[in-house]
C-alpha cells in the first residue's frame, strides 16, 4: 500500500540539487508526486510529496543524513497521510497586484482566515512597475471557499480591503 511524505528542503541554492534529491528519491524506490521548488533569493526551498510503500519510507527516513551530508541542505520528512475531514468547498482563483507594502499577505490570508477559506496555494512575487519602476507586488492564490459562503458576500468584503489598501484583484472560478 502506497503512504505519503512530505519532504522539505532549504540552503544555498547551486545547480545540481534537484537532480541530488530526485536521484536520492528514486534510488531509495520513491515516487514525487507533487512538488514545489523555487529560488528565493539565493536560497533555494524544496517541498516534495513522496508516494512509497511504508518500508520505502521508513528507509527514506534512515538515509535522511547521507542526503543532508551530500546537499548540505536543511532537510525535514513527515507523514502525509494524516485524515483531512470531509469539507465541501469551490475552487476559486485569486489574482491581486498592488504597489508593495508591508502587510500585504497578511491581511488578505486574514480576511480569507475569518470567512473560513481554506488557502490551497500561494505564490507571490515582487517586480518593477512598468513605468515608474516602482516595487510592485503581485499574488496568485488558489482558494477553497465553503459551499455554503456566499460567493457575493466574498466579493464585497474581499473588495472592501482592497480598496483599503489599493489593491488590484480579480476573483475567478476554476
Amino acid at each position: 500500500m502506497i503512504q505519503h511524505a512530505i519532504l522539505t528542503a532549504i540552503g544555498t541554492d547551486r545547480p545540481g540539487l534537484v537532480d541530488e534529491v530526485s536521484h536520492f528519491i528514486f534510488e531509495a524506490g520513491g515516487n514525487i508526486e507533487d512538488s514545489r521548488m523555487v529560488n528565493l533569493r539565493g536560497q533555494f526551498a524544496i517541498m516534495l510529496l513522496v508516494g512509497a510503500t511504508a518500508q520505502t519510507i521508513k528507509k527514506l527516513s534512515g538515509l535522511m543524513p547521507l542526503l543532508i551530508q551530500k546537499t548540505q541542505l536543511h532537510v525535514e520528512m513527515r507523514s502525509a497521510d494524516l485524515p483531512r475531514p470531509a469539507r465541501v468547498a469551490r475552487p476559486y482563483h485569486l489574482s491581486a497586484t498592488a504597489m508593495d507594502q508591508a502587510g500585504l499577505v497578511h491581511r488578505i490570508a486574514n480576511l480569507l482566515k475569518g470567512m473560513d477559506i481554506n488557502i490551497e496555494d500561494l505564490q507571490t512575487s515582487l517586480g518593477n512597475a512598468p513605468i515608474t519602476g516602482a516595487p510592485l507586488f503581485g499574488m496568485e492564490v488558489t482558494l477553497s471557499v465553503p459551499a455554503e459562503l456566499p460567493v457575493s458576500r466574498l466579493r464585497q468584503t474581499l473588495g472592501e480591503l482592497c480598496d483599503q489598501l489599493n489593491v488590484d484583484w480579480a476573483l475567478t472560478a476554476m
